[in-house]
């Protein structure tokens, strides 16, 4: 997905970082629509994110943009990339899929990960955990709860794995 690689203990690490363009045009389409909601808001109202209604209560209650909001992103683009280029400031640290500062829970539609070295296979199938440090939108609509480092089970992980 990106054109610049650095090899890392055998493994090919895909440049992922602020600046770093992709000239690969063939996985190119129309931007996505990506809804994204802060999980502290969720915590906060005492929602679930088992909620079907959970993004219609966030549209809703009025929330900052910074919170709850609807942006077009890149198919090219991480999920966090995205975010930036809209002016939001989601958490994030290694930018490499290494960590788990930037998790999220995509409810809705599918994104995919180019680099995931931190997340289990169950986590990603089962949890709709993904690292928007390294995931992509593939579906022309994606809902997302980010700032997932404040659930338990991801803050857990993070602590043990990290």
């Amino acid at each position: 997905m990106c054109n610049v690689t650095t090899v890392h203990m055998g493994i090919q690490l895909p440049a992922v970082g602020p600046g770093v363009e992709n000239d690969d045009e063939s996985d190119d389409g129309p931007p996505a629509e990506i809804e994204y909601l802060d999980y502290r808001v969720v915590l906060h109202e005492g929602w679930s994110l088992d909620d079907p209604d959970l993004f219609e209560k966030a549209a809703a209650a009025d929330l900052d943009e910074q919170y709850y909001g609807v942006i077009e992103g890149g198919r090219r683009d991480s999920l966090l990339r995205s975010a930036e280029n809209n002016g939001l400031k989601w958490p994030f640290q290694c930018r490499s899929g290494t960590c788990a500062m930037c998790a999220c829970v995509v409810t809705e539609g599918e994104a995919e990960m180019d680099m995931n070295l931190f997340l289990e296979d169950e986590e990603v199938d089962e949890m709709g955990l993904r690292l928007s440090c390294t995931c992509s939108p593939t579906s022309d609509r994606v809902r997302v709860v980010f700032n997932a480092i404040h659930m338990e089970y991801v803050a857990d992980i993070a602590r043990n794995r990290g």
